[in-house]
Formats: structure tokens, sequence, C-alpha cells
């Protein structure tokens, strides 16, 4: 083994060129796949940085008569006191507070939980503590998260005591958690103590640590009967309530996960055409090598030490290429973490991506099958090649069909598989460019959008002067009034909560067939339809007029009037299942609502002088006759002369949020368009090696043909149809793959079919181009060659 290793090294130094091409191609489609692998070990992989992580479980509910519901104050208590089936159970809510006397006034997301929750994790502060189960019946203390701590506090050492307002309450800072700790979500900044008492009304979520012992299938049973038992005591709250014990996981949510999984299956498929290049390159030297293997053979080396030989080589080679690919992932796992860390969704553990010891044990792995893989080619043919007429024939060609199909096969293989990724791409592309050009039923172009939240998501409104709904709208009124004097403003208007934010507002209607629904709401100033610019239909828009003294109007979009009266004109007439009479003002547009690429759903529009909900996620909007961006000052200045205490939350023009709300088609058609073009170069690399390599083996053949009166175009048609053949195989065979794949990329497609024929004929006809011009060279050098000195040469 020693000898054979030594041996492939001294090959590979008296063949530097050849060594040098292939440790590069392996180390190309090693590195990408080493940071890609590394990314998706981090943020779906590994486990969470928690101590048992595997105990621990979320509880949940659901019932017919609340379709969306979480546990409440009083179930809390009453888990928390089973403690035969849990070590710990801990409550806890996500929160938007306000932030002051840091900087500019902010919004923070907070966690509101019991300090049982850290001990039952088994995490502990960077600096200072976190919070202890005294806290709880407190709430003048603080721990912030590491992002936090280094964006707002600059990484001050000497935070730690200093207070801070959140909410109109005094806090104290007591500690930062490390970097790993995002409990539960990536974009929670501060941790408080969250008091929970029979009676209180705010929903939470649980968290809880299993007994040891036992397993998840018991609890699952045990939540069963005791969801028959809160069913028998409340069933008109609680009809068909059914309780959730799950897994307790930690992700950015499904559709991101496949995010990751595609991406990580592309550079697969790029790693697969890298290594049909270099199983090419291989056969190659094999070919030329069969003299000497012939001889060594005859000498008395088996057919296992000449196979093991190859196969060494091919993993030394591995190994060069894999140590390059550690050092390119290097760099291309900083530059994918800074992609990553752009998008506007916060990916849970990214900071955890690194080349750890996982990552390295992959890339080992990797380096093995490569080399096996690599290998394959040149072992088939060593083993089948016919020693006595290579060394009758003093040649090293012997065998030439067999080397001649395994090269065919070789070219269908990376045929095959950049085919799937320019499927892929295509569709990605596509989807992506009639995304963008739909008609979405507002105009994005010269708006500027700015949260000015009031109050926070537990208690829905501050302690202080805009404790009452009418002190809130007061409020919003003196902002609008202030910001209709600044110029270059064309319309000013005020959203509960914008469209594409992630955020929904909704109340109860009456469907048509007398079934309860839950449909979105948009609470809206006068403007807002103009600052959109959302099209009437029919009717009216809301104006002044219609205060909190007023008869209750409401403005339905397209979807909600066909819905609610499909047999008359909703102008005029009175929305059913209201708790109060609402009449119908107007009807607008379908406008796009909590996605950019999903068909339009019902949805109410309510002046915010007669309701106003969710405050804490309040949005001016200002349409401008110019760059939304050069009134960004003067409309600060205006809102904190108002309150110098607003917080002033994601200010951002209106096509910024669309192209951040389509991140992930956008996002999936750069990466497949990336790792597309990687796949077309090194095919027409491998193509252009292969069909060079063949035809000089063909040569004496060529030579023959010309000097029997074969023309140069005949000469170039045979060998480009030697080519073209096995590529076109490849890609007849990799179509159903492709369907399939078209399949798993529905999610991301926007009016586009998995089966689109553009993306299928545009890749095929790329694909037979590239081999074309890649063949096209050799193929022409061999029929203008001199025959006369082709045969000499032979």
């Amino acid at each position: 083994m020693t000898k054979d290793l030594l041996w492939a090294l001294r090959w590979l130094r008296r063949n530097p060129l050849f060594a040098t091409a292939v440790i590069a191609i392996l180390g190309l489609g090693i590195g990408v796949n080493t940071a890609v692998f590394s990314i998706v070990d981090a943020v779906l992989l590994r486990p969470l940085p928690y101590r048992d992580p595997e105990q621990l479980v979320k509880i949940g509910w659901t019932s017919s008569k609340r379709p969306v519901f979480s546990n409440e104050a009083k179930e809390s208590l009453e888990w928390r006191r089973r403690a035969d089936l849990f070590e710990t159970v801990v409550p806890f809510h996500r929160d938007m507070s306000q932030l002051t006397g840091v900087g500019d006034p902010d919004q923070v997301i907070t966690v509101r939980t019991s300090g049982a929750l850290f001990p039952m994790l088994g995490v502990r502060a960077q600096m200072g503590r976190t919070l202890v189960e005294a806290d709880d019946d407190s709430s003048n203390v603080v721990v912030l998260s590491d992002r936090t701590w280094r964006r707002r506090f600059r990484a001050d050492r000497n935070v730690l005591g200093k207070v801070i307002t959140i909410s109109d309450e005094a806090c104290t800072i007591v500690g930062v958690m490390p970097p790993e700790f995002q409990f539960p979500q990536a974009d929670i900044e501060m941790w408080r103590p969250l008091r929970v008492r029979p009676g209180a009304t705010n929903a939470i979520q649980m968290i809880a640590r299993m007994r040891p012992g036992l397993a998840l299938g018991r609890i699952q049973s045990a939540a069963a009967i005791v969801a028959k038992q809160w069913e028998r005591e409340d069933p008109v709250a609680k009809g068909n309530l059914k309780l959730e014990v799950s897994e307790w996981t930690e992700t950015a949510g499904r559709p991101y996960e496949l995010t990751l999984l595609f991406v990580l299956a592309a550079v697969g498929l790029v790693l697969l055409i890298a290594c049909a290049n270099v199983g090419g390159l291989l056969l190659s030297r094999a070919v030329q090598r069969q003299r000497e293997i012939a001889i060594r053979a005859s000498l008395g080396a088996g057919v296992w030490k000449v196979m093991r030989q190859l196969l060494i080589e091919s993993l030394t080679l591995a190994a060069f290429g894999s140590a390059a690919g550690i050092l390119l992932a290097h760099f291309v796992l900083q530059f994918l973490s800074d992609q990553l860390t752009a998008l506007p969704i916060l990916i849970p553990h990214l900071q955890r991506v690194s080349l750890n010891g996982r990552v390295l044990a992959f890339n080992a792995v990797l380096c093995i099958v490569l080399a096996v893989l690599c290998s394959a080619a040149p072992v088939v043919m060593a083993r089948k090649t016919d020693l006595q007429a290579v060394l009758r024939s003093g040649q090293g060609t012997s065998g030439s069909k067999r080397s001649a199909r395994l090269f065919s096969l070789l070219i269908a293989f990376e045929a095959a598989f950049a085919f799937l990724l320019l499927v892929g791409s295509g569709l990605m592309i596509r989807s992506l460019v009639k995304l963008q050009e739909a008609d979405h039923g507002f105009h994005a172009d010269h708006v500027l959008t700015l949260r000015v939240p009031v109050g926070t998501q537990i208690e829905q409104k501050p302690k202080g002067k805009y404790e009452t709904k009418p002190a809130q709208m007061a409020h919003y009124k003196e902002i609008l009034d202030r910001l209709e004097q600044v110029p270059g403003l064309t319309a000013v208007a005020f959203v509960n909560n914008l469209p594409l934010s992630n955020a929904n507002t909704t109340t109860l209607s009456e469907g048509r067939d007398g079934k309860t629904l839950l449909v979105m709401t948009r609470n809206v100033s006068p403007h807002y339809f103009l600052a959109m610019g959302i099209g009437i239909v029919k009717g009216r828009v809301f104006t002044d007029a219609d205060g909190a003294q007023a008869p209750g109007v409401i403005i339905l979009n397209e979807y909600m009037a066909r819905q609610t009266f499909p047999d008359r004109d909703p102008i005029g007439q009175t929305m059913p299942g209201s708790t109060m009479p609402l009449t119908v003002v107007g009807v607008v547009r379908d406008a796009a609502q909590m996605s950019y690429d999903q068909p339009a759903q019902a949805e109410i529009y309510r002046p915010y002088q007669q309701m106003l909900f969710g405050a804490f996620l309040s949005t001016i909007v200002v349409r401008t006759a110019g760059d939304p961006l050069k009134v960004a000052n003067a409309i600060r200045k205006e809102i904190w002369a108002v309150d110098p205490n607003q917080p002033i939350v994601k200010m951002a023009t209106m096509e910024e949020i669309v192209s951040n709300s389509i991140w992930r088609p956008r996002f999936s058609a750069w990466i497949f368009s990336v790792l597309g073009g990687l796949a077309l170069l090194l095919t027409s690399i491998g193509v252009y090696s292969i069909v060079a390599y063949t035809t000089s083996l063909r040569m004496r053949e060529v030579g023959i043909r010309v000097a029997l009166g074969a023309t140069p175009g005949r000469v170039v048609g045979e060998i480009l149809r030697g080519a073209m053949v096995p590529l076109a195989v490849g890609l007849v065979v990799s179509v159903g793959a492709a369907l399939l794949l078209g399949q798993y990329l529905t999610t991301l497609l926007y009016e586009i079919s998995a089966m689109d024929p553009v993306a299928f004929v545009a890749a095929g006809g790329v694909l037979l181009a590239i081999g074309v011009v890649a063949s096209a060279r050799p193929a022409w050098r061999a029929a203008v060659a001199d025959p006369v000195r082709s045969l000499r040469n032979d």
C-alpha cells in the first residue's frame, strides 16, 4: 500500500498539468459542497444548543370554536402541575415592545418568560446572569441577546446594571446571552419576566421537558385524555379540542428548509458533473497507460494490484482536491453567510456555521466517495482490457471501442446532470419574471413606508398618554396632519398593518353558508388607497366625516364583495354577521396581502377613527413626487415633533418591501443560475476534453477516411455525431428526473408549470449548442490534418 502511494505521488509529480487540472476541478466541486453542507448542518442537522434537546417538546392546541388557538394562562398553570409527564413546563410569549433611552426610540422583539426556562435548557449567560424564577414576580429586569448587545450597545462590557425603558417601564440589564442562544426564534432581542396567574387572558406558548424514560407517544396519549376532559368542562369554548405535544424545533420554517435542501442537491449535481469530468481525464490517462498496465500484469501483478494502484491514484488526487476544497470552502462559506445574513429573514443558528469536525468528516467521506466514483471508469477498462492484444500491438490503444463507450457514458452523465440544473434555473428565472411583471393591485413606485408603533403586542396599549383608543387615534391624526405639510408628499395615510409585512389582523365575519370566517382587516385613513395606488372599483373611499361618532362604514375588496354579495350590488348593503351595523360604501381592487405570490383572499377595510386594532404594528404610508428616500429626514423630524419618544421602525420604500417579500424566488433563481452556469462551464470543458482525446485516438482512422476521399465536412459530421448522440441520450434519460424536480420546485414557482416546455426546450437547446461548440474545434482539426502525417505517425 505504501509503495502504491509513493508511486502515485511520483506519477503526479511527473504529470503536473494533469494533476493540477484534476485537483482544480475536484477542489471546485468539493469546496462548494462543503460550504453548503456546513450551512445545512448548522441550520437543519446539528442538535439544538440545549441540554438533552431531544427531551424538549412544545405544547399547543386547536379547537373548532377558535381556528387559531394558543394556550392561555389557566391551562398553562394546569400543565405545570403535571409532574407525572414533565420535569418542567415553561410558558413564554413573544412581544413587540418600545425601547427608549438608548439612541433613537425603537421597537424591539422580546420574549416574556419564566426564569425556569434557562436552567431547563441548560444555558448560561455570557455576561451577567439569566432570568431566575425569583424574577417571575417582577418586570424590572431584562436579558439582552448577543446581537442586540453588539448592535444597540456596541458590545459595551459595562452594560450590566444600566437602566433602559421598555414600554414605559424602567428595566435593569442583568445579563447578555451567548450568540448561539436564539430562543425561540432568531429575531429575539431581549428576554423579560412573564407573570402567569389564574384569570390572565394573554395567549401564551409553552415549552416542556419530558420526564426521563417517557416516550413522546405516551405523553400524546395523555394529552388526548386531557383534551376530552377540558372539552367536557367547557364545551362552548373548547369544542373538538385537540392538544398537540410535539418535538421542539427551531427552524426558519418548512419552505426555507426546502430551499436549503434544494441548494444542497443542486451543488451535489455540480459535484457529479465535476466527478464525470475527472473520470474522463483519468480514463484518458488509463487508455494511454494500457501498455504499462499490460507489462505490469505480464510480470506478475494481478488484476487486483492494478486496480488498487488506479484506486490509490484517484484517492491521492481526491485528497489533494479535498484540501483545495477546504480552502475554497472557507471563502465560499463567508460569501454565502453574508448573502444569507442580508436576506430579509433571520435564519436560525446561522452564527454556528463553521468548518468544524462534522463538516471536515463530511469532507473526508466525500473525498473517499469521489475517489471511488472517479476511478470507476479506468478500473472497469483495465479489468476488461485484452492484455495480449495490447502487447502484440505494441501500443496503448487497444480496446478503443470499449473506452469509447465509457467516454460516451461520461458525456451522457454530464449532460443529464447539467440538464437538471438548467431546467431548475429556467423554471426559477421564468417564475421570477412572471412574479415581477404581475399586477398585484397597487403601485409600489414612489411610496415610502415607516412603522410608528404604539403599545406592545401583549398589552395592546402603553400605560401612559396613549392608553385609550381615542388617544391613539388622535396621536396618528396629529402625525398625518403634520406630514401633509411636508413638501414633496402627494398623499399621506395610515394603516394598522402594511401589506406584505408578515402581519395580519382578522375579524369575524359570516360567509354565504352561514359559517363564521376570519377575514383579513386593515384599519386605514382616508388617503390610504391613493397613497398605495389601489384602484376604486365602485362607491367611495373613507373621508374625515367617517369619525368615531359617525355610522359604521366598511370597504370590501373585490373578492370579498363577490363572496358576500354574489347576486347584488354591495354598495349600501349591511355586512352580515357584524356585531354592529356596518354599511358597505366602496369596493376596491384586490391587492397583495400576506404574500406577493398568493392569490387574493377576502379582505375588508375600516376607518381607523372607528376601529383601531394592533397599534403595535401601525404604519405610515406616503406617496412622493420624487425619490421617496429624500424626504425621510423631514418625515422623522415631523413625527418626533409630535412625540420625541415615538419609535420609527423599518423605514423602507414599498419597492424594497415587494422585493423582500419575494426573497425566496429571487434567491433560488440566483443560486440556480450560478450553479447552472457552473454546470455549463464544466460540461463544455468535459465534452471538449473527451472529444479532443477520443479524436486523437481516431487519427489513423480519420487519415484513412481522408485518403480514401472523405471530405472534411463528412469527417466533422462523424466526430460530432459521436459526441452529440450520447449527449442527446443523456438529455432524454434525464427528462423524467427533471419532471420530478419540477414537482418539488412547485412551491417556489409562480404561474409557471413544473413541466414548462420553454424551460425544458431552452435547457436542452443550450446543452446541445454547448456540445456542438465544444466538439467543433477538435473535430475540425482532425478533419483538416494531413492524412499522410497521421498514418506515418501511427
